[in-house]
């Protein structure tokens, strides 16, 4: 159909077939990290997109949860970290307090803070929010729970909530699907897949092998460097994790497999991705 005055399509308005790449949100260029003289991380480069659901794997003590910490800029770094729009942060569980002296809405009303400034108190629109957010993790009966009366998987949903309070374009997740229950662990599942499908970012850390590569779209395996960056398909194959994981990767079978790091279990997997 031409233009209703009978001339040329303006450019805005004509089709092109051509696929818009959604925006950089994140852009890292040889970030290195140090405690003291103990390097943490070590030359770490990547760009990640809006829309990606990325998974941080490696070994315990590889850099995971400092490499988040960097990315807020909670700790110095070198190197170049642009993040493009705002971060939201959730810690680990075993990070924050049972006994943490606040309701459900309290903590999730925490999360509009940093947006309000610290002199101004959450309005009516804000406790609205907050109780929204609470019925999307299921909890919005227990608005009125005292945090440290929930169990671990209501615990770790109300601090999603209080990240998706900040309203980020890029969401930090620390373990959030680590000794919860596993209806906690689909709920949180389905909050990171409506962000994701809203153009946000999210980053991940865990453990859980299988898990990232069913999840997520992404993987970045660090061992303090980068030890490699793409696909389930490209990273779990057992000569790249070897490089991570060393002595901690066995082959079985011709399956590669993880030796126990502490309570952490994974399933056997064939080189060139899980079973």
């Amino acid at each position: 159909m031409g233009a209703p005055d009978g001339g040329r399509l303006s450019p805005s308005a004509q089709p092109t077939g051509r696929r818009v790449d959604p925006p950089t949100t994140l852009e890292v260029e040889r970030m290195s990290v140090s405690y003291g003289d103990r390097p943490a991380l070590e030359g770490v480069s990547f760009e990640l997109t809006g829309g990606t659901f990325a998974g941080v794997l490696g070994p315990n003590g590889a850099g995971k949860t400092t490499l988040l910490r960097a990315l807020l800029g909670a700790i110095p770094a070198i190197g170049r970290v642009a993040l493009h729009g705002r971060a939201a942060y959730v810690p680990q569980l075993t990070s924050v307090s049972e006994a943490f002296p606040v309701d459900a809405l309290g903590v999730v009303l925490m999360g509009r803070y940093p947006l309000l400034g610290w002199r101004r108190r959450p309005g009516r629109s804000d406790r609205r929010l907050a109780g929204e957010l609470l019925a999307e993790v299921g909890l919005a009966d227990r608005a009125r729970s005292p945090f440290g009366s929930l169990s671990g998987g209501q615990r770790q949903r109300v601090l999603m909530a209080r990240a998706l309070a900040q309203e980020g374009d890029v969401l930090l997740l620390d373990e959030p699907l680590t000794g919860i229950d596993a209806p906690s662990q689909q709920t949180i599942l389905g909050v990171i897949g409506a962000q994701r499908a809203q153009g946000r970012t999210v980053v991940m850390t865990t453990h859980d092998l299988a898990q990232a590569a069913r999840e997520c779209d992404r993987l970045l395996l660090l061992n303090r460097t980068l030890v490699a960056d793409g696909t389930a398909e490209e990273v779990l194959r057992s000569e790249v994790l070897g490089r991570a994981y060393e002595t901690e990767v066995v082959l079985l079978d011709g399956r590669a497999a993880l030796i126990d790091e502490g309570a952490h279990h994974h399933p056997p997997m064939r080189p060139g991705g899980l079973a």
